[in-house]
């Protein structure tokens, strides 16, 4: 039950980061710029995102917190294919794994939905882009923990 507690406030966490960041750091062409404005920060605050991908008991979950470990850890200037690679495999695989849950499956169907941003002719098209998947993703974990919250009270 605690575990389940601990994955609510991350998913909240998850919330705040998308943001915080910009409201504190500004809005940048992507979240991943923040590595650059802080390079000790952005690591640790989303290293701590995948903390709540990490505390899911699907395994399907752990591919992605490690791919958001790899993104904190591996900036965008120096290290831009391993980054990126990661970044775009993240949000592939998230929306995958949503889609194909069925209890749950229109969160990925939102996912989707919001793909089309990333081809906006605009500077910003990847931060819009990620500023709209991070909270869908966090919403579809508290979405999750409150359900199976439900189902423990129930017991």
């Amino acid at each position: 039950m605690k575990r389940l507690w601990l994955r609510l406030a991350l998913c909240v966490y998850a919330v705040l980061y998308t943001i915080c960041l910009p409201l504190i750091l500004g809005i940048e062409n992507s979240y991943s710029d923040y590595h650059a404005i802080e390079p000790v920060v952005f690591p640790i605050v989303t290293i701590g995102v995948s903390f709540g991908l990490w505390l899911h008991r699907s395994y399907k979950w752990k591919l992605s917190a490690l791919l958001l470990i790899i993104i904190a850890c591996f900036n965008n200037e120096d290290w831009t294919a391993v980054h990126n690679t990661a970044a775009i495999l993240f949000f592939i695989l998230s929306t995958y794994i949503m889609i194909n849950d069925k209890r749950f499956k229109m969160f990925g169907i939102i996912s989707i939905i919001a793909y089309p941003l990333l081809f906006l002719n605009t500077e910003q098209n990847l931060f819009l882009f990620e500023a709209i998947q991070i909270p869908i993703l966090s919403t579809y974990h508290l979405a999750r923990v409150i359900y199976l919250l439900k189902l423990k009270n129930k017991h």
